[in-house]
């Protein structure tokens, strides 16, 4: 069990890699990122290269927020990673499916990019 909370970078990350890969739970063993799930997503945007993690949460990242599923795109450890043109396009991408909302999360701030629809 990781104990740790939902969002947050797990302790056992050492910034490119998981430390207790050879190891890890089960429940990371099942868990994929979006980069993993989707195909058709290029190299550039896997995590370690992109340092954007683009994930679906069951909610989302601000207390304040309606409840739901959505699309997080979360710094991996800086909020410049978003200003490349290849992360750029994924949040447009994910924005233009339209079914989820989506957001830009670095640290503790959470910005909606998109509200996805309403039911």
């Amino acid at each position: 069990m990781l104990a740790k909370p939902a969002g947050i970078l797990c302790r056992h990350s050492t910034g490119v890699a998981c430390g207790i890969y050879q190891d890890r739970p089960e429940a990371c063993v099942r868990w994929h990122c979006l980069w993993r799930k989707i195909g058709a997503l290029p190299d550039e945007l896997r995590p370690d290269r992109s340092g954007v993690m683009f994930a679906i949460e069951s909610r989302v990242p601000r207390a304040d927020a309606q409840e739901g599923a959505c699309v997080v795109g979360r710094a991996v450890h800086v909020a410049q990673a978003f200003a490349s043109r290849d992360v750029t396009e994924a949040f447009a991408m994910f924005a233009r499916e339209g079914s989820l909302s989506v957001w830009k999360v670095s640290g503790r701030i959470a910005v909606m990019m998109h509200p996805g629809q309403r039911a």
